[in-house]
């Protein structure tokens, strides 16, 4: 048994001296000036994660002269970081293998000054935008101008200065610039010597950012050669585990992280406040769906190649399999054994034991005290458990149903645009077909028609997409003659099948709360009034909607001509699943989630009763539900 040991710790001393011994050189180029955006391969060098795997790394910073595109093939360096627009280097032939995105989303954006004259993209025609002379680099920002009708002859492209100046003096009138960098010197800008400037502009500047008009793309992607990877596997796997290694204690000791740069890796001369600001909004780019940091996904590369196929930038198809490095995703990573892991394995091994080791005493001494509270746990466990899968349940339902209202809707206001433009094609189509000239005014013109209607259909599905926004944290000033509008515009096209007239009165009254969640609810009790009306089969068939103003709270009543809610029931319907339909017609979760958004949500109350009254001469009786909203904040 001695022997053994003996053995195994000679074996274990062997390891360590190899390892010692590996020292190899690698070179890093950086797309860019030192700064926070490439604080992981300075932890990483700098705390020893590369030495610890036998690399020593050069990282040189980006000069006029560096060429990232050729920088591989002539052996300048062994890795490079680059953008999205890797795959255009892979598209035409380059051999490009990428490690890892370590910003999931890219931080490239548009930026506007605050002062009302650029409120919206389609502000921007004929205006001065400074951007790059490099188009796949800015392929985000045109994909985004052109989802807005704007091509680049639209606007008044102006070659990039890199001074922020040229904004605030309004010689141009929008810039592409990093969220990371530019509105974080914006803002000192107005809390300093621009306060007169900023004075009634807000944050004194706007962002336009291509992640939210649906232009998702990678930036800062770790890249190398297939041909490097093949001479030097283990190193190129050690190096991008190093590298992670440092990301993720990069973003989790940010000031820290930006103490090292500000005094090792300052070229620009940047102040820690602003290191720290610039790794906080990077940090927000890194992590994303909770994937890992360096995670590459191939539905995600498809949309980038798909915008760059749409640009002109891309004919080619691309093997995303040769293109992502094949130790990217963790879960991935193969046995791939040197002395090293070896090591590693014994190390782990012996802690483990040692661990069990201790856990087993641990549990001796402490049994009958650790069995209670783990009862006691177990059962507050199983409590908390069923409570949150019933609220989890409870809010899917709610969305799906939500979710059908929503398509529904969707589907009646698309028909007609979607008939214009397949009657636009099917003419198109037919003239070709029986070899007519087809003049090029009428091109224009049916091309015209079809961007019109397609820009309808986009715009449909953004008024949908907010009215069913749920987020919670979202206040906002409005009007409720405004949103009853709304309620009444997602509802008519419905309402008018099925011969329901829609009567309104409403008084102005501006409230501060959150509009989405106040339109789901009176969304909900109208299309639980509408369901009552068709299945009473009433023969009067009305909905009432009255918005009354008071000193301090609006009260808003809505009733119907449905009959009525059972006695017997109504004092239960605002319970879950608790349903006044048939039981195959409803979950019983529509008036509930109205309740819990009124009282939880908007701090009011909600009650219902039934009222007979009367209306042109007509006796109805029907539901009706009174909520009250405090105006005093």
């Amino acid at each position: 048994m001695k022997k053994i040991i003996l053995l195994l710790l000679l074996s274990i001393s062997l390891f360590a001296v190899q390892k010692q011994k590996q020292n190899q050189k690698v070179v890093l180029q950086l797309n860019w000036l030192h700064q926070y955006q490439f604080a992981g391969y300075y932890i990483a060098k700098e705390f020893g994660f590369y030495k610890d795997v036998g690399i020593d790394i050069d990282i040189n910073e980006f000069n006029s002269s560096t060429d990232l595109s050729t920088i591989l093939e002539k052996k300048e360096a062994d890795f490079a970081v680059g953008r999205s627009s890797l795959l255009v280097e892979k598209a035409n032939g380059k051999d490009v293998v990428a490690l890892g995105a370590i910003f999931q989303e890219s931080p490239l954006m548009l930026m506007t000054r605050d002062d009302g004259s650029v409120n919206s993209l389609k502000d921007l025609m004929g205006k001065r935008v400074m951007l790059t002379d490099d188009a796949k680099g800015t392929a985000s920002i045109m994909a985004m101008l052109s989802s807005s009708g704007i091509s680049v002859n639209h606007i008044q492209a102006i070659s990039h200065s890199f001074d922020l100046n040229d904004l605030i003096n309004g010689k141009v009138d929008a810039m592409a610039c990093y969220i990371s960098n530019e509105p974080i010197r914006m803002k000192e800008y107005c809390e300093g010597d621009g306060k007169e400037y900023c004075k009634g502009h807000g944050k004194g500047y706007k962002i336009f950012h291509p992640k939210d008009y649906g232009f998702h793309f990678y930036s800062d992607i770790l890249f190398t050669s297939s041909i490097f990877i093949q001479n030097n596997p283990k190193l190129t796997k050690d190096f991008y585990k190093a590298t992670i290694k440092g990301w993720e204690y990069a973003f989790e000791n940010i000031s820290e992280t930006s103490e090292l740069i500000y005094k090792h890796y300052n070229t620009q001369n940047k102040t820690l406040i602003q290191l720290i600001k610039e790794g906080e909004a990077l940090k927000r780019l890194t992590y994303f769906k909770e994937r890992p940091i360096g995670h590459l996904d191939k539905d995600y590369l498809e949309e980038i190649v798909n915008v760059y196929k749409v640009l002109g930038l891309i004919k080619n198809n691309i093997d995303f399999d040769t293109f992502i490095y094949e130790y990217n995703h963790p879960k991935e990573f193969a046995l791939l054994l040197g002395y090293d892991d070896i090591f590693h394995i014994l190390l782990t091994i012996i802690l483990l034991l040692v661990i069990i080791g201790s856990i087993l005493l641990f549990i001796s001494l402490r049994k009958q005290w650790l069995h209670t509270q783990s009862n006691l746990k177990q059962k507050i466990d199983q409590q908390k458990y069923k409570i949150d899968e019933q609220n989890r349940v409870i809010m899917a339902q709610s969305k799906i149903t939500a979710v059908g209202e929503m398509l529904n809707n969707i589907a009646h206001q698309w028909r007609q645009p979607l008939n214009i433009i397949s009657l636009n094609t099917v003419k198109l189509e037919t003239s070709s077909l029986l070899g007519d000239t087809i003049k090029n005014e009428d091109i224009r013109k049916i091309s015209e028609e079809i961007n019109r209607q397609s820009q309808y259909l986009s715009n449909t599905i953004d008024d949908f997409r907010n009215y069913f926004n749920s987020d919670v944290e979202k206040i906002t000033q409005f009007d409720i003659m405004d949103t009853i509008k709304k309620v009444n515009e997602l509802t008519k096209d419905s309402f008018h099948k099925n011969f329901i007239e829609t009567v309104i009165t409403t008084e102005n009254c501006i409230i501060t709360h959150n509009e989405n969640l106040l339109i789901q609810a009176i969304l909900n009790i109208c299309n639980n009034a509408s369901d009552a009306i068709i299945q009473s089969k009433a023969k009067y068939r009305y909905l009432f909607i009255d918005v009354q103003n008071r000193t301090d709270a609006v009260v808003i009543s809505i009733k119907d001509s449905g009959g009525g809610i059972d006695e017997n029931i109504i004092t239960k319907i605002f319970e879950p699943y608790y349903s006044t339909k048939e039981q195959s017609k409803g979950t019983g979760l529509g008036l509930y989630i109205t309740y819990e958004i009124i009282t939880k949500h908007l701090n009011g109350t909600i009650e219902a009763q039934n009222r007979d009254y009367n209306y042109n001469d007509q006796k109805l009786r029907g539901a009706e539900f009174i909520i009250t909203i405090s105006t005093i904040s």
